[in-house]
């Protein structure tokens, strides 16, 4: 396989999108907005029934897919690794992920997938059926990963896919940027299970909510933490209010690009995608960050990836970030 800007390493989930009112019956048992979490039997099975007579929006997604996706759409080479199931549902995500390359991805099972609840402010509730992802394996993953500049690893459920991110993790060159983003389902995990990614980490994509999750200790304490165990960079992503990029010797406050708000999801790993794209390009860490803000606010104003900027959006952006005619 030829060589790549960036190898995602994460769950791959069917998104099934629903916009529903104040009134629907199960707000209560789904926790608060911008949740996300495990969906166990019981609750899956009332799910079902109560969404029974609603259309969703079927689109591909998982943290690393969304950035590798939408790294691919501004022009730069990206592939996954993962596994989807052996269904239409498989071949529904492995076709969304193009232009990102799907070659790495192995496929057994049944597809797993994320119910997207939005409110009528936007706000999503995600919930989580692993399905195939709880079965990624150190088998599934590449004995000679194609060469890449940037890795990036996000959150699955289960305890084996770990084992396989981390056979990835010592498969990859010395020279390759390693960037890891724990949602919250890993940052619930605590920290101690993924030093060997905090320890080789360039870039640690997370909430302030997850940073503190993630260390048990409050923000400025989890920030030190991470950058002395060998974090380069901390971005940490505030929603609404901006992002701040943190270091040893820096500390970046990046502020929100105005956006039309239709559905949050993916937000950050636009954000993600935006700024190692940033990274790619030489720009500097605030273009990069700035240009992270722009890829956000341009996706967030779509459901699912609708509204990921493609190359030519990103070329016009860039050029104006250089101070060039585009």
């Amino acid at each position: 396989m030829r060589a790549v800007d960036l190898i995602g390493c994460g769950a791959l989930n069917l998104d099934l999108i629903y916009r529903l009112p104040r009134t629907f019956p199960l707000w209560d048992e789904l926790g608060p907005p911008s949740f996300e979490g495990l969906l166990d039997d019981a609750v899956r099975l009332r799910l079902d029934e109560a969404l029974a007579d609603v259309a969703p929006t079927r689109a591909g997604g998982g943290q690393a897919a969304n950035t590798a996706h939408a790294l691919a759409r501004l022009g730069y080479r990206a592939a996954m690794t993962g596994r989807v199931g052996e269904d239409d549902d498989g071949l529904f995500l492995l076709k969304e992920l193009k232009p990102a390359e799907a070659k790495l991805v192995a496929q057994a099972g049944e597809t797993g997938r994320v119910y997207v609840l939005l409110d009528e402010e936007g706000e999503r509730r995600n919930l989580v059926w692993p399905a195939a992802n709880d079965d990624f394996a150190p088998t599934d993953v590449p004995r000679r990963p194609p060469r890449t500049r940037f890795a990036y690893f996000t959150s699955f459920v289960g305890d084996e896919p770990l084992a396989a991110q981390l056979a990835l993790l010592e498969r990859l060159p010395a020279e390759v940027e390693v960037c890891f983003d724990p949602g919250e389902i890993y940052a619930r995990k605590g920290v101690k299970r993924f030093l060997p990614l905090i320890q080789r980490c360039a870039y640690l994509f997370a909430t302030e909510t997850e940073l503190e999750t993630l260390c048990g200790l409050p923000l400025v304490e989890a920030l030190d933490f991470l950058l002395n165990a060998g974090v380069g960079l901390v971005v940490c992503k505030m929603g609404e209010r901006g992002a701040r990029l943190i270091g040893r010797r820096v500390d970046l406050y990046v502020p929100p690009q105005p956006a039309e708000v239709v559905d949050v999801t993916g937000a950050g790993d636009l954000f993600a995608a935006g700024f190692i794209a940033g990274m790619l390009e030489q720009v500097g860490l605030e273009a990069a960050g700035r240009l992270a803000a722009w890829a956000a606010s341009r996706g967030i104003a779509g459901v699912g990836r609708s509204a990921y900027p493609d190359q030519e959006a990103w070329r016009v952006r860039l050029a104006t970030e250089r101070g060039e005619t585009p």
